[in-house]
């Protein structure tokens, strides 16, 4: 399964955030492998999420140390014959967290955009191919801005994870533009708080949304601060199962939003509004 988190805005809709926590929960508490990867360069991306400060090649449970080698070793891996695509190549382009089930591919030299978005590009539907048939779940976060590898990142994906917040801005320029994905799109609205002419209740009328493909996620400070300092995996952990009150209506609207987007993709995928 493909599931590809977008939004039309950078940085505004807490897109990488909501990717990596319902990854974390698939992996830590439903028992799945899963794997992330990204067709972005920016410097708040999935690692940062993961991967404490100080520590970037260093992260590997169970063993010293390893030497990453990334997203790049294994596009290569897919055009050359002499090279074998295996479970052991697969661990080693990998950073591994929550008991080796989630794994994350770093892309490592292409710190070109133009250059890692071609490559992308070229290999995407081999890649994405071959990693479902290793993980459950394959997550995609995906640049929010115009480039080819994003729009056939967003056709290939079973399920596009829509993030948008209550500016109406916001809301409208997807509506306007973006209608070809509303027939796989789940919804959900970042940093929400309760309010009268953007509340959930409000957005799902004006634009016949159904219950089950939209979503609130409120914001939470100690998630933030968990995603600014690399912990989320361990915030998740912490808090899935007896979260403090102050996190409780996150780790709810977080997991409410992961089931009903693992339902929809098993049991209606390709089906329309």
């Amino acid at each position: 399964m493909k599931i590809a988190f977008w939004s039309n805005v950078r940085g505004q809709c807490g897109t990488t955030l909501h990717l990596t926590s319902m990854a974390v929960i698939q992996a830590m508490f439903d028992k799945k492998r899963v794997v992330l990867i990204e067709n972005h360069d920016h410097l708040l991306n999935i690692e940062s999420c993961l991967v404490k400060k100080g520590s970037p090649d260093m992260v590997m449970e169970g063993s010293s140390g390893y030497n990453r080698y990334g997203l790049e070793n294994l596009m290569q891996a897919l055009g050359d014959t002499s090279q074998e695509f295996d479970e052991k190549l697969l661990r080693r382009c990998s950073m591994r967290f929550a008991y080796d089930r989630l794994y994350y591919l770093p892309h490592n030299y292409l710190r070109n955009r133009d250059i890692l978005d071609y490559q992308l590009d070229k290999k995407l539907h081999g890649l994405l191919d071959i990693l479902e048939t290793y993980f459950h779940t394959v997550y995609v976060d995906t640049f929010a801005a115009e480039s080819i590898s994003t729009r056939n990142i967003l056709e290939s994906a079973d399920v596009v994870v829509v993030n948008l917040n209550q500016n109406s801005n916001v809301i409208n320029h997807f509506f306007s533009n973006f209608s070809s994905l509303r027939s796989k799109a789940i919804f959900l609205l970042g940093s929400y708080y309760p309010c009268r002419r953007n509340s959930i209740y409000e957005i799902k009328r004006r634009y016949q949304i159904p219950d089950d493909r939209i979503y609130a996620i409120p914001f939470c400070m100690d998630a933030a601060e968990a995603e600014s300092e690399g912990n989320v995996a361990t915030f998740i952990g912490r808090n899935f199962l007896e979260p403090s009150v102050n996190n409780r209506d996150f780790m709810c609207s977080i997991y409410n939003a992961y089931k009903g987007i693992m339902n929809y993709s098993s049991a209606s995928k390709g089906v329309g509004f």
